[in-house]
C-alpha cells in the first residue's frame, strides 16, 4: 500500500504546508482566503462532493483504513492538489481525532453574497447575532440544512467559519448552506427591502414560537446566550417569540432552540412533508 504513494512528496512537521495547516487551525495568522482544515474520510468526501477548492492534502499510508481510505487518497491526488506524505506521528500532531484515519486537507470555503439567497414566495432565513461557541453555530447550520432554510446570516461575528469545531458540528453543511457575514444595519436593510418579516427570540417575549405565522418570507434572529440580541434587532422586529419552559431553567442552549424554531418554520411552510 505504501508503494501506491511513493511519488507523493514527504513532509515533516517543519514543512511550510504543515505549518500553514496548524496556523489555520489555531487562527494564529490572517486568513483572507477563508481556508479551513479538514480531517478524516467523511469530511474530505463531503468536500469533494461539494466541489470545494483543495489547497493541500496530507496522507499517512500506514493509518489508512482499508480500500476506502486508499481510494479516497487516490481521488484527492487525482485532483492535482499539492499532496504530501506524512508519518503517523505528524498526522496525530496535526489532527484532533484520537484515532486518525490518515487523511487531512486544507480547503477554501465558499464565499457567499446576498445573491446566493433565492427569493421565492416562501423563504426561511436564520440570523445569528453574536453567537460565540463554534459548536453551536455548526449545529444550527446543520439544522438549517436539514430543514431546507435558504441561508444563515451572521452579524456581530464572534467565531470564525473555519473553526474546526464549527465544521465538525455542521457535518459538512457549512460547505453547502449559503452563509453570509454582514453588519446589522446592512442585514436589516436587505431583509426589509425584500419584504422579510423579522422575528427575534427572547425569554421575556409574550408569544410562543408555536403560535405565530411563518408564512411568506421570514427571518428569525437568535442571539448569544450570554449577551442576547443587540437592540437594533429588537427595533427592527415584527414580533418576538419565546420557547415555553416549565422546569427550573429559563432558556435552552441556542442550538437546541434553533432546532425547534427551524422545524416549526419548516412545518408551516411545507406541511405536506410531515
Amino acid at each position: 500500500m505504501i508503494d501506491d504513494f511513493a511519488n507523493v512528496l514527504p513532509a515533516g512537521i517543519q514543512n511550510p504546508r504543515i505549518k500553514q495547516y496548524l496556523a489555520i487551525k489555531k487562527n494564529t495568522k490572517s486568513n483572507p482566503d477563508n481556508l479551513a482544515c479538514l480531517e478524516g474520510l467523511w469530511e474530505l468526501s463531503k468536500a469533494l462532493d461539494t466541489g470545494l477548492e483543495m489547497r493541500a492534502f496530507f496522507v499517512c499510508p500506514e493509518l489508512l483504513r482499508g480500500d476506502t481510505g486508499i481510494h479516497m487518497a487516490k481521488q484527492m491526488i487525482a485532483t492535482r492538489v499539492h499532496a504530501y506524505q506524512v508519518s503517523a506521528k505528524v498526522m496525530q500532531r496535526i489532527v484532533d481525532r484520537d484515532q486518525p484515519d490518515g487523511l487531512a486537507a486544507i480547503v477554501q470555503l465558499p464565499h457567499h453574497t446576498w445573491d446566493a439567497i433565492p427569493l421565492r414566495d416562501q423563504n426561511r432565513v436564520i440570523v445569528l447575532d453574536g453567537i460565540e461557541i463554534p459548536g453551536n453555530v455548526g449545529t444550527i447550520i446543520r439544522c438549517a440544512d436539514a430543514t431546507g432554510a435558504d441561508a444563515i446570516i451572521i452579524t456581530n461575528r464572534r467565531t470564525r467559519l473555519s473553526h474546526p469545531k464549527l465544521i465538525h458540528a455542521s457535518m459538512g453543511s457549512s460547505f453547502t448552506v449559503p452563509i453570509l457575514e454582514a453588519d446589522v444595519a446592512e442585514t436589516i436593510a436587505w431583509l426589509k427591502q425584500h419584504d422579510f418579516r423579522i422575528f427575534t427570540t427572547d425569554t421575556d417575549a409574550v408569544l410562543s414560537y408555536r403560535t405565530v405565522d411563518y408564512q411568506g418570507r421570514v427571518a428569525g434572529v437568535l442571539g448569544s446566550e450570554r449577551y442576547g440580541i443587540v437592540k437594533e434587532w429588537h427595533d427592527a422586529q415584527d414580533w418576538s417569540v419565546r420557547i415555553p419552559m416549565s422546569g427550573q431553567i429559563d432558556s435552552l442552549n441556542v442550538g437546541n432552540a434553533a432546532v425547534l424554531i427551524l422545524y416549526e418554520m419548516f412545518y408551516q411552510q411545507n406541511p405536506t412533508q410531515f
